[in-house]
This record gives C-alpha cells, structure tokens and sequence, in this order.
C-alpha cells in the first residue's frame, strides 16, 4: 500500500462529500460511497500503524545491538 492510497481515499470521501450536497436527489448514494471511501482510509491506516510497529527503525535495532555489547564489555573489565 502506498501513501496515494490514503491521499486518493480521503479525495473520494471529499468529492462525494461535496457532491451530496450539491445533489440532494443522490445526495444519499453519494453519502454512502463517502462513508466506503472513510472505511477504506481508515483501514489503510490501521494496516500501516501494524505495519510500522511490527518492524522495529533500523537506528533502533542499531542501539540496541550498540547497547549490548557496551554491557558486555562492562561486565568482562568488571567480573
């Protein structure tokens, strides 16, 4: 999934947003397709906070690793 996902999503809520205003004949098919299009965002949305949090930052990873062996050595010059 990319971020013009999400950009493209939230545009199409908006125009039939904007459209059911102006066609009140329609105005409640266009709600509808306003309201898939927020549910369509909303779940690209939950699928890249999944994504980001199962895949710890590489400077994450690097600190951590850094940090280990910095207490390694700490306990070798000490015990």
């Amino acid at each position: 999934m990319e971020m013009n996902d999400l950009v493209r999503y939230r545009a199409m809520e908006s125009l039939c947003r904007q459209s059911a205003v102006f066609s009140p004949l329609q105005s409640w098919r266009l709600l509808a397709e306003a309201e898939m299009w927020h549910h369509r965002a909303q779940e690209e949305i939950a699928s890249r906070f999944i994504e980001c949090n199962r895949t710890p930052p590489i400077a994450a990873v690097a600190r951590a690793a850094s940090g280990s062996r910095a207490d390694d050595e700490s306990r070798l010059l000490t015990g």
